[in-house]
């Protein structure tokens, strides 16, 4: 269910008009000058009122009649980020447009009234981190909140909610994803944790599943997950203009480092001049770790050391994207440290190609994902390239590189997906990959990442452009 349904709460009264400003701000962002889509960017707090008005909805729909709503809990990240920016849990950030660590939201689901626990600060800790929202007069109106709390005072909080009979909570039963991880690949990677003696300690949301079992008992809990997800794969009018802008930015990228290729520079080199276009251009985190394989590094498909030195005659994969307003970009090309294929790589490149923009040319509301492999397998057979990775429309792109949704799905309006087939021949140090990240219109597709060259004469001619 995409659509809100009116009247949900006094709170959100603001919505009435969010419509039509959401639509004069994009026209005034897509109509601004080449500066303005380089700066970061900020949501303005009627995003989440409507994001949670939104998942009240699918909540209840999701409930047989005369089934309590319940309430909803989430929790934000509780320690920063290492050596980086910090970065907020995905699912709590949009619901609430918040990134103070150690919080908590709690949603009335019946009426859709919110509300918000942050840690007290210190003035000390307010003069290191800044004063949060418990600390600034009317923010809780302002973000559309019933109230701001303490974040000691939320067991208290659902301890006053205790009545007679099953209560519902709906928590986050699945996986967390991260910027560069789906919920699938953190559950892989936990797996995998589990099979070391001395790594299986649980997940903090296990944990929290775990606590929120024992310490109320007469919760009947349940899995939000599905119903955030079901938003979170639909992308907003604001969300599609943050897309827009990291495209712009990570192909800018992209282009940088074919323009600065030459042999004896070294693979990190490329990373530093594509990242440095990205913060240049108000990136405020890379999407993943930058792939950046010459030679025989290509064939690794996620490949991150980025140390060898480029030699004459080989291939150079890239696999980079930023990550502006939460939203992060995928793109991949392929090009000769030389600046000339020889012939088994420009076929190879030519049937990639080919086959990349006829699985973009078929997507559109109603495809399915195996229509488009089947497009590029007949593509890629036609080139006598049998058996090569068509790739067709691929994983869904969001807040996560790899971000949430339903693969069993025909393809909807507002989805975006990465692109990006492939032909891998090992003992050549061949890998051909060419990557787009497109949103799906009610008409077709808008490839996001257009902008990067992708034709086989541009990309050479613009390969060594800035060390000749």
């Amino acid at each position: 269910m995409n659509q809100m349904t009116t009247n949900l709460c006094p709170v959100h009264r603001k919505l009435k008009r969010f419509g039509m400003q959401t639509m004069l701000l994009v026209i005034a962002i897509v109509t601004a000058s080449e500066a303005a889509w380089a700066q970061r960017m900020d949501y303005p707090p009627e995003e989440f009122i409507e994001r949670r008005a939104r998942l009240c909805t699918e909540l209840k729909a999701s409930l047989s009649a005369n089934t309590d709503p319940g309430t909803v809990v989430l929790f934000s990240a509780t320690s920063p980020s290492i050596g980086v920016r910090f970065r907020q849990d995905h699912d709590f950030y949009y619901l609430t447009g918040n990134e103070d660590k150690n919080a908590a939201l709690a949603i009335n689901v019946a009426d859709c009234a919110a509300s918000l626990f942050l840690p007290p600060q210190t003035a000390r800790e307010a003069s290191r981190d800044g004063w949060n929202w418990l600390g600034q007069e009317g923010a809780d109106e302002r973000w559309g909140f019933a109230k701001i709390y303490a974040l000691h005072y939320l067991d208290e909080f659902f301890a006053r909610r205790r009545v007679s009979g099953t209560q519902t909570l709906w928590a986050r039963l699945s996986e967390r994803d991260r910027i560069d991880q789906s919920r699938t690949d953190a559950a892989l990677y936990f797996g995998r944790r589990l099979a070391n003696p001395w790594g299986a300690q649980p997940t903090e949301d296990s944990w929290r599943a775990s606590q929120l079992r024992q310490r109320y008992p007469h919760f009947d809990l349940r899995d939000t997950t599905p119903a955030i997800d079901e938003l979170r794969m639909h992308k907003t009018p604001l969300e599609i203009e943050a897309l827009r802008r990291t495209g712009r930015i990570s192909a800018k990228a992209i282009e940088r480092a074919i323009a600065a290729t030459a042999p004896g520079r070294f693979e990190y080199e490329l990373e530093a001049e594509s990242t440095h276009e990205m913060v240049k251009n108000g990136a405020e985190h890379a999407a993943y770790p930058a792939i950046i394989g010459s030679g025989a590094n290509g064939n690794i498909w996620h490949y991150n050391s980025n140390g060898k030195r480029l030699e004459a005659g080989e291939l150079i994969v890239m696999d980079y994207g930023a990550s502006l307003g939460y939203q992060t970009m995928d793109i991949t090309r392929t090009w000769p440290v030389s600046g000339k294929f020889t012939d088994l790589q420009a076929r190879a490149y030519r049937a990639v190609l080919e086959a990349q923009k006829a699985i973009i040319a078929a997507m559109k509301p109603g495809t399915l994902r195996e229509d488009t492999r089947r497009i590029a397998r007949e593509i890629f057979d036609k080139h006598g390239f049998e058996g090569h990775y068509p790739g067709g429309a691929g994983h869904f792109v969001g807040m996560a590189v790899h971000d949430v949704g339903d693969y069993s799905r025909p393809l909807e309006e507002g989805m975006v997906i990465a692109v990006e087939p492939i032909i891998e021949i090992t003992e050549e140090n061949l890998h051909i990959r060419i990557e787009d990240t497109v949103l799906i219109t009610k008409d077709g597709t808008i490839n996001l990442s257009a902008s990067v060259p992708k034709e086989l004469d541009e990309v050479l001619a613009l390969v060594g452009r800035d060390v000749r």
